[in-house]
């Protein structure tokens, strides 16, 4: 018992140590961490997926348009193919519910 209570005393000893050690953050600190995430965020967004165009608001996605984008389509196919053909996941349709896989997104249109 008394060792349970000796190393739960040094846990709290380093625990306050720790904490006392680093130095406090601003609030200007906190608001240029939050807009450099939403800067990234922002730009992951306007990355060119490889199953995408977009044509002003209208987005047009799926395993067509991938498969036009490129110059060999049977690449898609083929379980080597290289990375900047993205992910498979990105063309797969999933129950919004129980998350299963519930088919293939062969063309799809969103506004």
């Amino acid at each position: 018992m008394k060792q349970i209570s000796l190393l739960f005393a040094a846990f709290l000893v380093t625990a306050n140590a720790s904490r006392a050690a680093s130095p406090p953050l601003s609030e200007e600190s906190l608001e240029a961490q939050s807009l450099a995430q939403k800067r990234e965020a922002a730009e992951w967004f306007k990355k060119d997926k490889p199953n995408e165009i977009v044509a002003g608001h209208i987005t047009y996605s799926g395993i067509l348009v991938e498969a036009l984008k490129i110059d060999d389509p049977f690449e898609l196919i083929k379980q080597s193919a290289p990375a900047k053909y993205g992910s498979a996941e990105e063309n797969l349709v999933r129950d919004p519910i129980i998350g299963k896989v519930s088919g293939l997104k062969i063309f799809s249109i969103q506004f």
